[in-house]
């Protein structure tokens, strides 16, 4: 079967550049047509995250991209809980026609490899898009901590193991970045659940956490009114954030494990028609990579990508190879 982009306007969507050759009318008769097109009708975009936090506004940017070029609804559903878990169900039991769609990162791997969610992504889903997100974490302390160096809070934890709290998302990314940095330093942290971003900030300015890993972007307004201090980033490379560019990453630090990063993820049920995946896949990688989404997405300091289908699938298994590894070295699986 061959799937044609369903849109509005056949020349605004030509301009996107995907080079699709799926013009409407071009290769079905008119009463195949609306069967076969994507999409058909709204789209509902599954988001394992509340409203206001950073996945949900990528998701959102992503969405109004795409309803502005496709010329239909995509709706985005906030379905936090369970790890991810209640947003995943739902979409792993949907009918796979492209109407139901989970937009996730690689932190749902993570939920599987540490028990939070017991079905395999990478056999329980199919990859619809592949997102690579640029930013990193910031390793953060409150403004008037003893803790002026990344070294300052090792030495602490190992003077005293345990004794030192860094909030993170337990069995989250951040319990993984959090714990690459214990292994790589021989320190003992108390890993604690903080919540989101905005959580663990609060509870940094309340001193109810001794240190949090953070996105950076969302550090920075209170890295510039001095609510804040900054000890290191983290992210997929061993690269400064451009967002604080005075600051050296972990890895520059002398931390050489300390290297985690996160793909965005658009997921269907599995099964679904390959034509259905590569109009799915172009459609998606012609919203994330639009000019003015990747300026709005550089303002929540999460710039994306977008890998060619063909590249998806290694991506992927190298990814949850590491997340797997990492899993075992923290006694997390």
């Amino acid at each position: 079967m061959e799937f044609t982009i369903n849109t509005l306007s056949r020349r605004r969507f030509a301009g996107v550049g995907l080079g699709l050759a799926l013009a409407l009318g071009a290769t079905l008769p008119a009463a195949s047509l609306a069967h076969d097109a994507w999409p058909d009708g709204p789209v509902q975009f599954y988001v394992p995250a509340s409203p206001g936090g950073g996945t949900d506004a990528v998701a959102r940017i992503i969405a109004d991209k795409l309803q502005e070029q496709l010329g239909a609804p995509f709706i985005v559903v906030n379905a936090p809980g369970g790890g991810g878990a209640v947003a995943a169900e739902q979409v792993r039991n949907a009918r796979p026609d492209g109407q139901i769609l989970l937009f996730f990162h690689t932190g749902l791997l993570t939920a599987y490899h540490t028990g939070a969610y017991p079905n395999n992504p990478l056999e329980e889903f199919t990859t619809l898009a592949l997102m690579p997100v640029g930013g990193s974490y910031a390793l953060a302390v409150p403004a008037d901590s003893s803790f002026q160096t990344v070294a300052d809070l090792v030495e602490a934890a190992k003077a005293a193991p345990g004794s030192i709290s860094v909030g993170v998302q337990l069995r989250g990314s951040t319990h993984f970045m959090g714990g690459l940095l214990a292994e790589d330093s021989g320190a003992t942290f108390r890993f604690v659940e903080a919540g989101s971003d905005s959580d663990k900030l609060v509870q940094l300015q309340g001193k109810q956490i001794n240190a949090a890993l953070i996105n950076t972007s969302n550090t920075k307004q209170y890295l510039d009114t001095g609510a804040l201090r900054v000890l290191g980033t983290i992210a997929a490379t061993p690269a400064r954030d451009p967002l604080i560019p005075d600051m050296p990453s972990l890895v520059e630090q002398g931390y050489e494990s300390a290297l985690f990063g996160f793909d965005f993820m658009v997921m269907g049920p599995k099964d679904m028609d390959p034509a259905l995946v590569t109009a799915i896949h172009d459609a998606m990688t012609a919203a994330a990579t639009d000019p003015s989404a990747g300026e709005q997405l550089k303002t929540f300091g999460m710039p994306v990508t977008a890998l060619a289908e063909a590249e998806m699938a290694g991506q992927l298994e190298q990814t949850d190879q590491r997340i797997r590894d990492t899993a075992a070295a923290l006694g997390l699986n």
